[in-house]
C-alpha cells in the first residue's frame, strides 16, 4: 500500500511541475505573432491596413498554389506543411552543428 502511494505521489508531482512548467499562454506565440505583423505590415506605422493584410494573405496563398491553378488542394497545404517542417528540422541541424563548434572551441581554448 505504502509502495502504491509513494507511486501516485511521485506521479501527482510530476504531473503537476510539468503543468506549471509549461507556458499556457503559448510561450512563443507572442514573438511569432510580433514577427508575423511585422511582416505584414509594409507600410511600418505599427497598424495593418486592409491592404496590408489582403497583399500578405495573397502572397500566402500564391505560395501554397504549387500548380497555380488558382485554387489550394489538401495535399499542396499538407506539402507546404512539410517543406516548412523541413526547413525547420535543418535549420535546427545547423545550430546544433554551430553550438556543437562553438563548445569545441571553448573547450580547445581552455585546454591550451
Amino acid at each position: 500500500m505504502k509502495k502504491i502511494q509513494t507511486i501516485l505521489t511521485s506521479v501527482a508531482f510530476f504531473l503537476t511541475a510539468s503543468v506549471f512548467a509549461h507556458d499556457h499562454e503559448g510561450h512563443g506565440k507572442n514573438v511569432m505573432a510580433g514577427d508575423h505583423f511585422k511582416k505584414m505590415d509594409s507600410n511600418s506605422d505599427n497598424k495593418v491596413s486592409k491592404e496590408e493584410w489582403q497583399k500578405f494573405h495573397d502572397g500566402f496563398f500564391t505560395e501554397l498554389d504549387k500548380d497555380a491553378d488558382g485554387s489550394v488542394t489538401f495535399e499542396e497545404m499538407k506539402a507546404a506543411r512539410m517543406e516548412k517542417r523541413e526547413e525547420k528540422k535543418e535549420a535546427m541541424k545547423e545550430k546544433v552543428k554551430e553550438a556543437k563548434k562553438k563548445k569545441d572551441e571553448k573547450s580547445k581554448k581552455t585546454s591550451e
